[in-house]
């Protein structure tokens, strides 16, 4: 499976001659309760991106591992960039792509407060070519790990109703099976913490408020989750069940639009 950062250039120039897709991980650092790393979110979006690509036979570009993460600034160790700033990230990060040969990228992230800043980084790629700009423009697609039908089944499964929203047991558990010396489930209170006043306010992509108000409602860090009923083993489940799934979603994707971009 070929690494971006470890390849040469004339490596990736021969990649480029049979396939002009690419997986980008998109994670962040940033608090996971008290027992939970703070890079999980990083962690866990690379680790099936390169199972993923291992199986559809693609790239894996660096991960982006700081993300949009300014409602978990009260927690120590966290760091965040501006939802600006990883806007212009991605489409730097994305235009480079581009200008060198890949036609496809699929980025896989691992935060929901990635999701509205990297729309809007494609949004703004396709609209400098839309208003009659000339450089090149890949098609993009964004896609959470956790996505795919068969991996929200399995979580379900194994959590049900456990799982929350925030150091889930399903993340916990991926990142004690790459890293078990570090990640220790049983280090986690067990039982979901008490919601504090409107606890999800349209969730989806991690619209919260601020940091203040962030640390006020969810103290310990958890966001109705029970990470403590994760397992190494079940971590293993996981990362097999999300990359087979990535990488059909992978391969649909750079087919069913091969044709518009060899046109």
């Amino acid at each position: 499976m070929p690494i971006l950062k470890l390849m040469t250039w004339p490596e990736v120039e021969a990649y480029l001659a049979h396939s002009r897709g690419i997986i980008v991980p998109t994670g962040s650092i940033e608090q996971h309760a008290a027992a939970g790393l703070l890079g999980t979110d990083a962690i866990c979006a690379e680790t099936v991106a390169q199972e993923a690509a291992r199986l559809a036979g693609a790239m894996v570009g660096p991960t982006v591992e700081l993300g949009m993460a300014q409602f978990n600034l009260g927690f120590p160790g966290t760091l965040s960039l501006r939802p600006s700033t990883l806007v212009a990230v991605m489409v730097d990060y994305i235009k480079s792509l581009a200008v060198t040969g890949f036609t496809h990228v699929y980025v896989l992230n691992g935060h929901g407060g990635n999701v509205a800043p990297i729309r809007t980084a494609f949004q703004e790629i396709y609209a400098e070519r839309s208003f009659g700009g000339t450089a090149p423009a890949p098609y993009c697609r964004l896609v959470n790990w956790w996505d795919p039908a068969p991996v929200s089944k399995l979580r379900r499964d194994l959590y049900g109703g456990s799982e929350g929203f925030h150091a889930t047991p399903s993340e916990v558990a991926l990142t004690a099976a790459v890293h078990p010396d570090r990640v220790k489930p049983a280090g986690f209170p067990a039982g979901m913490p008490p919601p504090e006043g409107d606890a999800l306010i349209q969730h989806g992509g991690d619209p919260y408020f601020d940091a203040a108000d962030h640390r006020a409602r969810y103290p310990d860090g958890r966001v109705l989750s029970d990470p403590s009923l994760a397992s190494a083993a079940a971590g293993a489940d996981i990362i097999r069940v999300a990359g087979e799934a990535i990488a059909a979603d992978y391969r649909a994707f750079v087919a069913s639009q091969a044709s518009n971009a060899s046109a």
